[in-house]
Parts: C-alpha cells; sequence; structure tokens
C-alpha cells in the first residue's frame, strides 16, 4: 500500500478558500459553559420559547415578550451554523397587526421557510393568525400576515404542523356557549402560498357538550390529516382521534376513536408520524404516573395491542416521554422519579413495539441529584442526542447537561454529560435543542440573573466539544486514490490525527485500520490538513479521523463513505449515498465489461416496488439515481442482478 502525505498549510494565506469550505470560523458560539452565546440583544421578560431547525444548520428562535408594549408580541430570529443572526438581534415582530399575541407555535416547511401560528386579540375577539417567514427576515404573506379562524368565541387550545410539499396544516379548540359550555374540534389548510383551502369549509370535525383540550393535528402527506384531542368522558380524560382524508372523509368512522385506556385519567400525550402510522405516547395519572405507547395505522387499528406498550418496568413515575425516530425505530427518553430522585432515560423499540435497550432502558447518567426536562432530538449522524436539566448541587441554580447516544444505545460522549450552561447564578428554562444537521445539537435556552433576562445559545459539536476540533470532514475519490479532508480548530500543541479506514457499514472498534498519521506542524488558530490513501480492496469504504492528544481524551470526526474501484475484475455494487435519505439516493456500481444490468427495489416485506429491467451499461464506474418520490419511511433493499451476478444491500427512507 502506498502513501503519500501533504502536510499542513497555514491558513493565514487562505482565508477565503476556508470561507468557501466551512464559513466563518471566528464563529459566535463560545467554547466556555459558564459564558454562552446571547442570541437576543435586550429581551425584556421572554416566555414561550421555541427554536427550530433551519434545515441548513441554524435555527429559528420565537418567542412572546412585551418589548415596548403594554400588550404581549411574538417576536423572532434566524441565527446561521456559526450562532450568526441573520437579521434583528433584538428580534422582529411576526406581524404589524395591533392587540395581543400570544402562544406561538412554529413549524418549518421543506424548503427552509417557517410558518407561525398565535392567538391574538384585536378589540377583544379571540382568534388565530398565521404568517410565513422567510430565512432573511421577510414576512411572506403580507405584514400582518392571514387570519384563520372568525368566530369571535374563545379557541382554547391549537396545533400546527406542515407537510412534506409545504402544505399547512391547524387544527384548534373552540369554546363557547353561556352557563353550558359547548366544545368543537376544528381544522383548517393553506397551500404554501397562503391560500386556505376548499377542504376547510369541512373543518368543523367533531362537537361535544364534554370538556375538550390539547390538540394535535399530523399531516398524512396526501393532503388528509390526523387529528387527536383530550376529552372528558364519564368523569375520565381520554385521548380520542380521528383520520380525515383530502376529501374531508372520516376514514375512522363517524365517531372518533378512544384511543388511550377507557379506565385511566390520560395527563398528556405526544404523537408524531412513523412511516403511514402514528406513534402516540400517552401519560396516565395512577400512584404513580405510567406512559403506555401504541402504533396506529391508517385504518385506524392498534399494532401495539389495544392498550398499547409499557414504556418501562422501572419502579418510580414516568413523566416528559420525548421521541425521535431513527429508520423504522423509535428512540424515547422519559424522566423517572422514584424516591425523591429524578433520573433520565432512553430506550428504542423497534416497529413491532420490542424493547432494544433491556426492559428498563438505559439511564443517561448516574450521578447523585435530579434530572430532567429533557429534550431530544435525532442528530442525522448516527444516533440521538439528549439535553436535560441537571441539579447536582441543592444550593445552587439547575445546569444544562448534554449527551450523545449510537444506534446501539452506546453514550458517545462523557458518561457524565457534556456541560451546556454552567453559571452557578444563572436561573435556567425553556430548554430547547436542534440538530446541527453535523452530528451534534445546539441547545436555546432562557437564562435569568438579577431579574435581567436573556435568550442564549450553545453549540456542541460531533466530538462532544464547544469548539469543533474539526470541520469540514470530507472524502472523495481522486483518479486510483482517496483524498482525505477536514479543518482543525483550537487545536493543542502535541496533536495528532490517525486516520482509519473499514469495509464494515455497522463497524466495531476493532473493524477500523489504521491508514495513516499526520501530526500539528505549527501555531495558526485554523488550519488544513489532506491525506491520500490507496486502499488495497475496492468497493464501499469508511473513514473517519482520530484528532489525540496529551490533554484530552480522543476526539473522533464523523464517518464519511466512499465507492472506491480500482483495478476490479469482477462487479461490484456500492452503498446508496446519502443513506438514509428522503427524497433521492444515488447507488454507484462497477463493470469490468460492457454488460446489461437489471436493478429491483424492494421494501421490508420483499414486495416490488420498482424495476429498471436490461439496461446496458459500459465498463467502469457507473451510477443510478433512485427517488423516494411517495414512498414511506421505511427500511428498503435493492439488488443488482448481471448475468450470473446478484448484490444486495440495504437503504433507508426517512420522512
Amino acid at each position: 500500500m502506498k502513501i503519500k502525505q501533504i502536510h499542513i498549510r497555514n491558513l493565514l494565506f487562505t482565508v477565503i478558500t476556508l470561507l468557501c469550505f466551512v464559513g466563518n470560523v471566528s464563529a459566535q458560539w463560545v467554547n466556555d459553559p459558564s459564558s454562552n452565546t446571547k442570541l437576543v440583544i435586550d429581551p425584556v421578560d421572554p416566555i414561550n420559547i421555541t427554536a427550530l431547525s433551519d434545515l441548513t444548520g441554524g435555527a429559528f428562535v420565537f418567542w412572546e415578550d412585551k418589548k415596548g408594549t403594554q400588550s404581549g408580541d411574538v417576536y423572532y430570529i434566524r441565527f446561521d451554523k456559526n450562532g450568526e443572526v441573520s437579521f434583528r438581534a433584538d428580534g422582529k415582530a411576526v406581524s404589524t397587526r395591533g392587540g395581543l399575541k400570544e402562544n406561538p407555535l412554529a413549524a418549518v416547511e421543506p424548503y427552509g421557510n417557517v410558518f407561525v401560528l398565535w392567538r391574538g386579540k384585536e378589540k377583544n375577539h379571540p382568534e388565530l393568525y398565521i404568517q410565513k417567514l422567510s430565512k432573511t427576515g421577510l414576512r411572506l404573506w403580507q405584514n400582518e400576515g392571514i387570519q384563520l379562524t372568525d368566530s369571535k368565541v374563545e379557541k382554547t387550545d391549537y396545533s400546527l404542523r406542515v407537510d412534506k410539499k409545504g402544505f399547512v396544516y391547524a387544527s384548534y379548540i373552540s369554546k363557547s356557549g353561556s352557563g353550558s359550555n359547548k366544545f368543537s374540534v376544528k381544522y383548517c389548510s393553506l397551500s404554501p402560498n397562503g391560500k386556505i383551502l376548499s377542504d376547510s369549509l369541512k373543518g368543523n370535525l367533531y362537537n361535544s357538550n364534554n370538556t375538550i383540550s390539547e390538540t394535535e393535528i399530523i399531516p398524512d402527506n396526501k393532503g388528509g390529516r390526523f387529528i387527536f384531542w383530550l376529552e372528558n368522558l364519564n368523569n375520565k380524560t381520554l385521548l380520542r382521534a380521528q383520520y380525515v382524508d383530502s376529501t374531508g372523509s372520516k376514514r375512522w368512522g363517524n365517531k372518533p376513536i378512544i384511543v388511550s385506556k377507557e379506565n385511566n385519567n390520560v395527563i398528556n400525550y405526544s404523537v408524531g408520524k412513523l412511516g403511514n402510522s402514528i406513534y402516540a405516547a400517552i401519560t396516565y395519572q395512577g400512584i404513580n404516573k405510567i406512559v403506555y405507547q401504541n402504533l396506529i395505522n391508517d385504518k385506524g387499528v392498534f399494532l401495539w395491542g389495544t392498550e398499547g406498550k409499557l414504556l418501562t418496568y422501572q419502579k418510580g413515575s414516568q413523566t416528559n416521554p420525548q421521541f425521535a425516530f431513527i429508520d423504522s425505530s423509535v428512540v424515547v427518553s422519559w424522566t423517572n422519579e422514584f424516591e425523591k430522585r429524578k433520573d433520565v432515560f432512553i430506550q428504542r423499540f423497534d416497529a413491532k413495539g420490542n424493547r432494544l435497550w433491556g426492559n428498563n432502558g438505559k439511564r443517561i447518567v448516574s450521578i447523585k441529584g435530579n434530572q430532567f426536562g429533557q429534550r431530544i432530538v435525532h442528530s442525522l449522524k448516527g444516533g440521538i442526542v439528549v439535553a436535560w436539566i441537571d441539579k447536582r448541587d441543592n444550593n445552587a441554580p439547575a445546569n444544562l447537561f448534554i449527551q450523545k447516544i449510537n444506534t446501539k444505545g452506546k453514550l458517545q460522549w462523557d458518561t457524565l454529560g457534556v456541560m451546556i450552561a454552567s453559571s452557578k447564578q444563572t436561573e435556567k428554562s425553556y430548554l430547547n435543542l436542534v440538530p446541527d444537521l453535523e452530528g451534534g445539537a445546539i441547545a436555546v435556552f432562557k437564562g435569568t440573573l438579577n431579574k435581567e433576562n436573556e435568550i442564549y445559545g450553545q453549540k456542541i459539536f460531533n466530538s462532544g466539544t464547544y469548539a469543533s476540533q474539526m470541520l469540514g470532514f470530507n472524502t472523495d475519490v481522486k483518479n486510483d486514490s482517496v483524498k482525505i479532508s477536514w479543518y482543525a480548530a483550537n487545536e493543542n500543541d502535541g496533536t495528532t490525527y490517525d486516520i482509519y479506514r473499514t469495509t464494515v457499514e455497522e463497524a466495531k472498534e476493532n473493524d477500523w485500520k489504521l491508514a495513516g498519521t499526520l501530526n500539528k506542524e505549527n501555531k495558526s488558530a485554523t488550519n488544513f490538513y489532506e491525506f491520500y490513501d490507496w486502499p488495497d480492496v475496492s468497493g464501499s469504504i469508511y473513514y473517519r479521523v482520530a484528532q489525540k492528544s496529551n490533554r484530552t481524551q480522543p476526539q473522533y470526526s464523523a464517518i464519511e463513505k466512499v465507492d472506491y474501484f480500482r483495478d476490479v475484475q469482477s462487479i461490484m455494487l456500492g452503498q446508496n449515498s446519502p443513506n438514509p435519505f428522503s427524497s433521492s439516493t444515488t447507488i454507484n456500481f462497477f463493470l469490468p465489461e460492457t454488460e446489461e444490468v437489471t436493478f429491483e427495489f424492494f421494501n421490508s416485506n420483499i414486495e416490488t416496488i420498482k424495476k429498471i429491467e436490461d439496461v446496458e451499461y459500459p465498463a467502469g464506474k457507473n451510477e443510478i439515481v433512485f427517488n423516494a418520490e411517495k414512498l414511506p419511511a421505511g427500511i428498503y433493499f435493492y439488488r443488482l442482478k448481471a448475468g450470473k451476478f446478484v448484490d444486495v444491500k440495504k437503504m433507508i427512507i426517512t420522512d
């Protein structure tokens, strides 16, 4: 094996190149958790703070405040992956409409713009309003936004979601009547350009004299929607639901179904779309609070049994279930309270409801104190990130911690968690978490010190550090070699880099083979590294880099894959990339000579969903593009057939 190393280049003379690849490395993020980045200038008393990914590594932040007004208003900012606010660092009002604005809900469309729904009062009439906002700070539905309701009755709760095509769905509960209360569940749909759709004329879904609360709506990505709410029936609070298709027809019968147990009181619930089904986590009141889960298909069938699956057998009360989807499974985190101690746990369930990480799941951190208020996101780079409020000292305000867990349930960062915010004087609340799209996450939260309120942010990179040690990690095939490159910032003296490769997709530690080593050779704040590798194997090859220093634990880059074909005398099928994917993916394959090729694609039931038959391809490296189109999320397979050669690989479609 031949190895060529190209040494470090001082970036003082290549700033422009650096900016092109990794953006502004003099980022706003603070690498000290005791003094986090202030995202908003001079808020007064921000409440109802919500952060959402902007789909490019940054986030939108919405909040309610009384800046310069007697009544509340709703503001927002957007910051990029470097923590830099792109417009109005003091926050821009979502609407110029007068009157009170409160309780904002937001959802990001697939193209990166964002919708916000709020309750407003003009002339004491409580109505719902919605606005579409661009990443650059423009109000896209005029300055005032769109008024969704005009019923002049109280709106007690509402929900907002966006489907894959950018259509907007809202459900809400209205309360009317004097003396005897009357509740209604209603819904409304809008096109991406703000047109209220005709199916909204059928939007009065359900009426009852019973108390109704807490609605949620989930699009089916076909023009229909699943709608949930809590209803008091026979002195029990139950979870009910209905599926309304794109024509406004009720698919689960004239009466809504009851999702929860009929003899237990529901405290709260959360729902999300997993493939073509709906996942529901339901918290029940009892001697101890317990959580059950279920998966409901579009026909209203309970796939995990009538009562569902118990979240854990752990003793104590379970609260605050938070979940994220990986492949066709769900990862759930919750707070367990037992004998005056609170601990955060996490568990993974497959599509059949089987527990994958033991009967009781994994404790996030084993340490005295109380851990609670967790948030969870899919890191999009092979795992789950969990952030939580942590009170380890009874005499000081709680701090914030974060941890990454891989798909096997193994903790990836410091076993005690990585500190997000450690100020001993600041009270912390409204914890939000968004993925940075590079394997790490960004926490957004409120901090209060001496009655001064701020909205803070802190980024934790894929390596579990505050300041990224490796940026822009990339692999690329160059003729008969593989080029591995990256930037590094804030390096310690004596830092070395070990470059590893493997041909195993889900590699264990002993599957990684050392390809070479580079040493830090200067004292620049930021350096660029290149390494050229000539593998002695062909096919899909995975690379990662370990940054090593005698001052810290090794930090690992993300894992990158290349399809490498060199001096190959046989047919080879590469792993699709990206994988997982939501819209399209590329499949590479190598032919030693011109040949007719057939590609077949199957779902998890081994049913053929697509076929490309007897197409002639030339000798050498070839590729095809597979489009997910309207396929549901899940595990799929593709098979290449050429003459007597057959090979099969797995691919994953996400929502």
